[in-house]
């Protein structure tokens, strides 16, 4: 091989050692550690936005049922917010790889470059530029190893942010009350369901859980009372129901539930066993042992079925159950 050929292959090399470098004085300068520890601070923010989000207090009876009834959209911009952001996390993981890749194979082919150089018996007079490009190559690969090390610092902090962010993603969607799924969440299954059921015909049935007579509680016990209760009722249907069953609270003394390849018929004997195992309770309240009851409408969804189509049938089957006395259980009409 000619000495013209040896020297356009070192130029190859040199030229991608050089764009390492650059990559390495970008991270060392502290440009690619602020965008990452950029994202460590947003998390702080989010986080602290949710600690310091209010719970409620002072709010009238009214403008609490309404908040309720209906997804928080903060918590719903938090969430959006954090999965953006994970994204991102992502995209930065992914570049961090294949920039600690090039490093690794540009080390490898100067490597190979200087050890073909030093078997290379080159005219006395090219013995200064022969050691001048070993001491180049050997900067590039030493160049080379530091950016690695930065790099692997690098994807340790975003490992690190991504568990952070996990951990938002999962915390918006917890009601803070009972721990169960909230409506955020809630709305993101059933149309996650809907979706299965359209696609694969799996049966599914939601049942629309109301406690009866709650607002008597709150009136005579004060509404510190009544959250303790709403625990006490999450505690006992999740205790009651199989670890693929999804129980949201809805809002207010409202709590939904998705029975997952669950029919109708199927369905209804859950509801029954529901409401005799909430009836056959005691919920204390200090000196007080109080007793339970529970309205349930239960529906099956159809293939023609929406969300919201499905919704509004088992919430009519709810009111049907509340009406005919309450404590027991009502089956919706067909699509």
């Amino acid at each position: 091989m000619s000495i013209t050929t040896y020297l356009l292959v070192f130029c190859s090399g040199l030229l991608s050692g050089m764009l390492i470098l650059f990559v390495a004085h970008k991270i060392s300068s502290g440009d690619g550690f602020d965008i990452v520890h950029g994202f460590g601070r947003l998390f702080s923010m989010l986080t602290g936005v949710i600690r310091r989000a209010p719970a409620g207090g002072g709010a009238t009876e009214e403008e609490l049922a309404e908040s309720l009834s209906a997804v928080d959209p903060r918590e719903q911009n938090l969430y959006d917010t954090a999965q953006t952001i994970r994204n991102i996390l992502l995209v930065l993981a992914a570049n961090i790889q294949r920039t600690d890749k090039a490093a690794s194979d540009s080390s490898h082919l100067l490597g190979d470059m200087k050890s073909a150089i030093n078997t290379m018996e080159l005219p006395t007079d090219l013995n200064e530029a022969h050691f001048l490009l070993v001491k180049e190559i050997d900067r590039v690969i030493s160049s080379n190893a530091t950016l690695k090390g930065e790099l692997a610092q690098s994807q340790a902090v975003l490992s690190e942010q991504q568990s952070l962010i996990e951990d938002l993603r999962t915390a918006v969607r917890i009601d803070g009350l009972t721990q169960l799924a909230n409506r955020t969440y809630f709305d993101e299954k059933l149309n996650e369901m809907i979706v299965i059921r359209k696609r694969y015909g799996d049966p599914f049935s939601l049942l629309m859980i109301d406690l009866d007579s709650f607002k008597a509680i709150n009136d005579s016990y004060g509404h510190v009372a009544g959250d303790r209760i709403l625990k006490g009722v999450a505690l006992k249907l999740k205790a009651s129901l199989r670890g693929s069953d999804f129980l949201a609270r809805f809002g207010g003394d409202e709590y939904a539930l998705i029975l997952i390849k669950t029919d109708v018929t199927a369905a209804t004997e859950v509801a029954w066993k529901l409401c005799e195992e909430v009836r056959a309770s005691r919920f204390l309240l200090d000196d007080a042992a109080l007793s339970i009851t529970l309205s349930i409408g239960v529906a099956e969804a159809g293939g023609e079925d929406t969300d919201e189509s499905l919704l509004k049938r088992a919430d009519a089957a709810l009111y049907r159950a509340k009406a005919a006395g309450r404590n027991g259980v009502s089956i919706a009409d067909s699509l």
